[in-house]
């Protein structure tokens, strides 16, 4: 492939890092901090309870359980669907808090939403 060997002007410009580091988004630093820090707890408890369902299920089928086989591992249809409903629990039990307003009542869990039909 031949070299470019171009003298044209581009509109390019080096990368300009946003400043999220210094804003707040919550009104508040702590709070900012603490939804920041649930975040990543919640994905990493995710990480763990979907790495042990592989784990149980290469057990249930007496396949042999390496990291290879780990990371290999291709739900099918039925787990995939199971896993996501446990997910969406998960994110609704940790996050469902956070979307509830002074006047709810205090056993008021949100559903996810459901899909808006095209057309």
């Amino acid at each position: 492939m031949p070299e470019l060997n171009s003298k044209r002007p581009t509109h390019t410009v080096d990368f300009i890092p946003g400043d999220t580091r210094n804003s707040v988004f919550l009104g508040n630093p702590l709070l900012d901090g603490m939804v920041t820090a649930i975040m990543a707890l919640g994905a990493e408890v995710w990480a763990n309870k979907r790495r042990l369902k592989v784990i149980e299920s290469l057990m249930a089928a007496k396949r042999e359980v390496t990291p290879a086989a780990i990371e290999a591992y291709v739900p099918s249809p039925e787990e995939e669907r199971g896993w996501e409903a446990e997910r969406d629990q998960l994110v609704k039990l940790m996050f469902g808090s956070l979307f509830i307003k002074g006047d709810t009542p205090p056993d008021f869990v949100p559903t996810p939403a459901a899909p808006k039909a095209k057309g």
